[in-house]
Order: C-alpha cells, then structure tokens, then sequence
C-alpha cells in the first residue's frame, strides 16, 4: 500500500469511530432527556455541552491527522505504520479528557434521576403500609 493509501485507511478508521461515537452519544442525550421527563432544560444543557465538547475534539483530530506520516518498506513489502509527530499526544489526551468528561456527566446525570426515582419509590411504599 502506498503512503497515501495508509493515510486514507488510518484517517477513514479515525473517523469511523468518531462517527459512531457521536451517534452513540445522541442516544445517550435522547435516553437522559426521557428520564428527565423531557426537560427543555436538561436538553438544552445535555446538547450545549455535547457539541462544545464534540466540535473542540473534532478540529483536534483535524490538527492532529495533518501531521501524519505513512509508509514503511519490510522486506520488499508495504506496510502501513503511521507515524504522529508535534503535538499528536498532546491532542490526543486533551481529547480524552474532554471525552472523559462528557462520559462522567452523563453517568451523573443517570444516577442522579435513578436515586431520585429510588427515593420516591420507597417514599410511596412506606406510605402504603400505613
């Protein structure tokens, strides 16, 4: 394979996963906004802060694939090795962190809904047995 042709595959994985990452995400906002009882609120903030976060690592993952290098040459043969150089790693983690974050908030907004709703149901059962 050329050294065009591993940059095409290495980018084309790159932003599969980015894709399916994103849809993934939209289904999280949708299932959050259904347990928050379809809050406007709660929608507006959960998307605020998904695109901030999704548009920041996408021009990271931009920055970060125009540096890349690509070809390696064993033996007669062409093998893909990609090569990150400047400040790839730097990139790279920032985007983690964001992910992170953005994965940390979602879980604590389902737990917070589920505690609630626990709480309520154990409210309405001790209620009962009077």
């Amino acid at each position: 394979m050329t050294d065009r042709g591993c940059l095409i595959t290495s980018d084309t994985l790159d932003w599969m996963g980015y894709v399916v990452d994103v849809i993934l995400d939209v289904i999280m906002i949708a299932r959050l906004h259904a347990m928050y009882q379809r809050s406007r609120k709660v929608l507006i903030f959960l998307i605020v802060i998904f695109l901030s976060i999704r548009i920041a690592n996408a021009v990271m993952a931009v920055i970060s694939m125009m540096h890349l290098s690509g070809e390696y040459i064993l033996s007669g043969t062409y093998q893909c090795l990609i090569g990150y150089v400047g400040d790839f790693l730097f990139l790279h983690s920032i985007a983690w962190i964001l992910s992170i974050v953005w994965e940390v908030l979602a879980l604590c907004f389902a737990v917070w809904i589920a505690v609630k709703h626990f709480r309520e149901l154990r409210q309405h059962s001790t209620i009962g047995e009077f």
